[in-house]
């Protein structure tokens, strides 16, 4: 049977154990033949050969649903705005957009809604006489946006009435 003082020697060896071992994965030094994420953020791989740029665009905006919207936000730890939703999933993909809704609206390529894309850019008149808010189309009439201030980044119909009234016309970057 053991006493208490060899129990406590064994313990104290254990978590010194513990510790070097921690410290020591710490200080591994990577292994630069894998990729790092900086790399794949910067040059997203395409795997499927069928995957389009939008599509990759649409995945980037798709892992943001349930991100808070916040006014003037553009990334994951600070929540988004509608147009900085759109920033980021472009730049995340290598594609530099400008920042503003009005100047995302006024600078892309102008796309027929016949000609929709998967990652092209919705724009509608929510507000006021001018564009006020875009949206990145999915495919199949959905689009993903960070709607207001009670909401999160989420899907929506270019159906629902409200939205279809208001749709001012689209845009693409590449």
């Amino acid at each position: 049977m053991l006493n208490n003082h060899t129990i406590q020697i064994v313990i104290k060896r254990g978590l010194s154990c513990l510790v070097l071992s921690l410290v020591a994965a710490c200080s591994t030094v990577p292994n630069n033949s894998s990729p790092t994420v900086t790399t794949m953020i910067a040059s997203p791989q395409v795997n499927n050969p069928s995957e389009t740029l939008g599509d990759h665009i649409v995945q980037s905006a798709k892992l943001q649903m349930g991100i808070p919207y916040k006014f003037g936000g553009n990334s994951p730890h600070e929540g988004f705005d509608c147009s900085g939703l759109a920033l980021y999933s472009y730049r995340i993909n290598g594609i530099s957009i400008p920042r503003r809704t009005i100047e995302q609206y006024e600078q892309g390529k102008h796309i027929n809604r016949t000609d929709l894309n998967s990652g092209d850019l919705l724009f509608f008149r929510t507000m006021g006489q001018s564009v006020s808010h875009v949206g990145i189309y999915m495919g199949n009439d959905i689009f993903i946006h960070a709607p207001n201030s009670r909401k999160t980044v989420q899907t929506e119909t270019l159906d629902n009435p409200y939205y279809k009234r208001r749709y001012l016309g689209a845009r693409r970057y590449w």
